[in-house]
């Protein structure tokens, strides 16, 4: 059963969870953050044309001493500072206005006798403040910053100063100002850097949240193969080292999942007294010894023993001592297979063996040391030490069918307790 890990309902749930609060904090914080750096840009421009201001009123008065006045000459209204004429005096504010980027005006009550503004390529000399300027400034006396003033069919970013004459009355203004669209553009594009940054950090963390919740997402799918597989009987099937090797908890589940195979092949395949394999696991080992020799001709030779006089033991000592003397010798015969091929309990005290790519000589040499060690080393029960013998019946394997072949083993085995007891028939 094969599974799509990116249609996976689990797989789809996780990256909802964990990237869609990802994806709203970086909105929530990129947004504030743009917000209160275009703040800070226009409390900064702001700041920046009140000192510009400041700075154009003390050059004034440094360049003409006196204070601001109104004189009238053939009906024409001059602002003088001092002894000088401002009426179309741009020395001073066209050099600001090359040196800054600003715009400046100098008023006479409402209109402008001085400016930078331009339109048409004109000076815009003679007309006059917007409404809203002349009340907040000009009559309230009171200087003012603008984010959106219209000049001349410009939206400008602008801050306007009261002049005062030595009476303090309010007789005209000083104006500078940037058109809004450029400190717009400069604001935008201050912003595009946190923007990006806000949208490649979100880009950054939906990649690592993808590729984790790919990797937690596979090692489920990969333990739910290994179920699967169990399920259907495969107790030998190995779990991905991976998930094996992950240090969290998916990694204890999986470790947790060997132990329980484990458990499950002792239960399925081997025999609980004796911890051999059982007969069921027994002849399937047995049946891929014999597919081998099919396939490749790897050779195997089969042995069936069985423990002489074991009905003695169990009526003369108990079937405790019985249990204890069939797990000692199955550990000893376990321990001899080691390397060589498998053993497995056949039924009763009868056991088989499968030597696999082993010749006839070679397996009759080592049922011989098999024989002289469960010989030699008694088996110990409380006080009472027992010596076990056993007789084996041995045969080389061939292609015939596995029932031939057992039972080709099973009666040498017979052949040799008729015949004495303690021998390898072959």
């Amino acid at each position: 059963m094969k599974h799509d890990l990116k249609g996976s309902g689990f797989f789809r749930a996780l990256l909802k969870m964990n990237m869609l609060p990802l994806i709203l904090l970086t909105l929530v914080i990129t947004t504030f953050s743009a917000s209160r750096f275009a703040k800070s840009l226009n409390v900064e421009a702001k700041n920046g044309l009140v000192d510009l201001s400041h700075t154009v009123a003390v050059w004034y008065d440094t360049m003409y001493e006196g204070a601001y006045r109104t004189e009238e000459k053939e009906g024409v209204f001059y602002l003088v500072k001092g002894d000088h004429i401002l009426n179309d005096d741009f020395a001073i504010i066209d050099s600001i206005r090359e040196q800054t980027g600003v715009d400046v005006t100098i008023f006479l009550g409402s209109t402008r006798v001085a400016t930078t503004i331009r339109s048409n390529g004109e000076r815009v000399i003679g007309t006059k403040a917007n409404v809203t300027v002349v009340r907040d400034v000009l009559e309230g006396g009171q200087p003012h910053f603008y984010t959106s003033t219209m000049v001349e069919g410009v939206r400008y970013f602008s801050y306007y100063e009261p002049l005062y004459d030595a009476d303090g009355k309010c007789i005209g203004m000083l104006f500078l100002g940037k058109p809004s669209a450029q400190v717009e553009e400069l604001i935008r594009n201050s912003l595009i850097p946190i923007i990006a940054f806000g949208i490649l950090t979100m880009l950054i963390a939906c990649v690592v949240t993808i590729r984790f919740s790919g990797k937690l997402v596979t090692a489920i799918r990969k333990m739910e193969q290994f179920l699967i597989s169990i399920a259907k009987g495969d107790l030998h099937e190995r779990l991905d080292e991976d998930v094996v090797e992950r240090k969290d908890e998916l990694g204890d589940v999986g470790r947790y999942l060997i132990e329980m195979q484990k458990s499950l092949q002792k239960l399925v395949e081997q025999d609980i007294l004796t911890e051999l394999y059982n007969r069921r696991s027994g002849e399937k080992l047995l049946r891929q010894s014999l597919e081998h020799y099919r396939q490749d001709g790897t050779p195997f030779c089969v042995a069936i023993g069985d423990v002489d006089h074991f009905k003695n033991v169990n009526d003369t000592y108990g079937h405790e001592c019985g249990d204890v003397a069939l797990a000692e010798i199955s550990a000893r015969i376990k321990k001899h297979m080691k390397g060589r091929g498998f053993v497995a309990r056949w039924g009763g005290e009868e056991m088989l063996l499968v030597y696999d790519g082993a010749h006839l000589d070679t397996a009759v040499t080592y049922m011989q040391e098999l024989q002289e060690a469960i010989r030699n080393e008694p088996v110990v029960y409380g006080d009472v030490k027992l010596g076990i013998t056993m007789t084996f019946g041995l045969t080389e394997g061939n292609g015939d069918k596995i029932e031939h072949i057992v039972r080709n083993a099973d009666a040498k085995m017979y052949q040799g307790k008729t015949s004495g007891r303690n021998r390898v028939v072959v």
